[in-house]
């Protein structure tokens, strides 16, 4: 892929594969006011930055370089134009050059920020999800081959929404939004969606992840000066904020996660460690213990196991960790790192029974992992490989027998992991004879090609 930046203050991408064939890709990319005079990739090929003469840098998405889009507000340097930009090697800094004469050192986020785009409700038979068009949708998915949208699809607030999330009666959704802001809805009845207010103002411009407690009562949003705040909710109509933000990360907060007692808060950051919160008192709360540091990259992803006695991360090494945090201030790494993905982390969830966990990354597929017993976890089956790109969201309905599977082409694609249901259709349409060519096709889970019989 080339990228070219333009005095009709426009960037545009390239496919340039076969130099002799060079095609554009998708339309030109706005936003700037001012000519595009610098344009660089990040070492990943995943971002892209723009220099402009309107004094502002922006950041795109190009992980699909025919789809792009972008991430955050523009950086506004406030120092005349800017005439070039370059990111460090590690792809965490970028550097801009402006017409008064002085360079800016900018920290930039990991796996580009996107956070979460669905969710399921408690209850298993709603899904939301939203996408590159800035809207969200609820659909009906308690007969999964036939979802049924259930409303017509809302835009909360300007810019791109992320990380939906149901508090846990299931009446209230939380979104990030691309206006620095969290919005809360009722969706109490899914077809007529209805925003408590606007958007609360988090003076953020990469805020990340959102998490509700185990009571509904309290959200915790990231910043993007590494702190996490957490908010009283009990009126979704007037959000208020609990004590000071927390603070102790190095780098951007990229994912939380409360405990199923709601006394603990875990927070994973792109500098490489998990933070541990005690937040029985919200208004008061306190680091547990020292950081859990292990992944050699940024950690982009985490969750608790239903029993709350083990924590699970994801990073950009391509690792999936497991932690005994049964006591949190005395938490412990379990095993060995489970591997077998060959690129970024960037979204983890486990079965509501806590024996299995989920996880996606980059490398678009979807691998499963036997945590029966945590200090001994194995891969189960297969991957399981969408056919587009992964995208951040993973998500088991509460019977586990459905995983919902996020894509890259603006798609969320319902997985089927009933154990009886796969073996009857293995067996009808195999007539009985399975083999190591066939199974996994239908069923990741399986280990062995059991007699059609048993």
């Amino acid at each position: 892929t080339l990228a070219s930046g333009s005095t009709d203050n426009t960037v545009r991408l390239w496919n340039v594969a076969d130099p002799r064939r060079a095609k554009s890709l998708g339309a030109p990319l706005t936003g700037h006011t001012g000519p595009v005079w610098s344009v660089a990739f990040n070492p990943a090929g995943t971002m892209l930055a723009a220099a402009s003469a309107d004094s502002t840098a922006t950041l795109w998405n190009v992980r699909d370089p025919a789809h792009p889009s972008q991430v955050g507000e523009p950086l506004a340097g406030s120092g005349g134009e800017m005439y070039a930009l370059g990111f460090s090697p590690d792809g965490r800094t970028l550097a801009t050059g402006s017409g008064d004469n002085k360079v800016r050192l900018w920290s930039i986020p990991t796996s580009d920020m996107l956070g979460r785009i669905g969710t399921f409700r408690p209850d298993g038979k709603v899904l939301a999800t939203a996408a590159r068009d800035e809207k969200v949708r609820l659909w009906n998915v308690e007969r999964p081959n036939r979802p049924v949208a259930l409303s017509e699809p809302f835009k909360p607030a300007e810019g791109a929404v992320r990380a939906p999330a149901f508090s846990p009666d299931g009446r209230t959704l939380a979104l990030l939004t691309g206006s620095r802001g969290v919005q809360l809805w009722n969706v109490t009845d899914p077809s007529r969606p209805v925003a408590y207010g606007p958007p609360v103002a988090l003076r953020t411009r990469f805020a990340a992840a959102l998490a509700f407690s185990p009571d509904g009562r309290t959200l915790a949003t990231t910043y993007d000066d590494r702190t996490v705040q957490l908010w009283n909710i009990s009126d979704p109509e007037r959000p208020r904020r609990l004590g000071a933000p927390l603070a102790g990360h190095k780098g951007y907060v990229n994912d939380l996660a409360f405990s199923k007692d709601g006394r603990t808060l875990a927070s994973a950051s792109a500098d490489g460690a998990i933070r541990l919160w005690d937040v029985t008192e919200p208004r008061h709360a306190t680091r547990l213990g020292r950081p859990l540091t292990g992944h050699l990259g940024p950690i982009n992803t985490l969750v608790h196991s239903p029993d709350g006695r083990t924590l699970a991360s994801g990073s950009d090494d391509g690792t999936v960790r497991l932690w005994n945090v049964a006591d949190p201030r005395a938490a412990a790494p379990l095993g060995s790192p489970l591997t077998g993905h060959t690129d970024a982390l960037v979204s983890l969830t486990f079965s509501r029974d806590g024996r299995t966990l989920a996880s996606g990354g980059n490398d678009n597929t979807v691998r499963l992992w036997d945590v029966s017993r945590p200090s001994q976890a194995a891969a189960i089956g297969q991957s399981m490989s969408p056919n587009a790109k992964t995208g951040s969201f993973l998500s088991f309905s509460p019977h586990g027998q459905m995983l919902g599977v996020s894509s890259g082409t603006d798609t969320v694609r319902l997985w089927n992991l009933d154990t009886d249901a796969a073996m009857r259709r293995i067996c009808s349409t195999t007539r009985g004879v399975l083999t190591p060519q066939n199974w996994h096709e239908y069923l990741p889970r399986l280990s062995y090609a059991p007699p059609c019989d048993e």
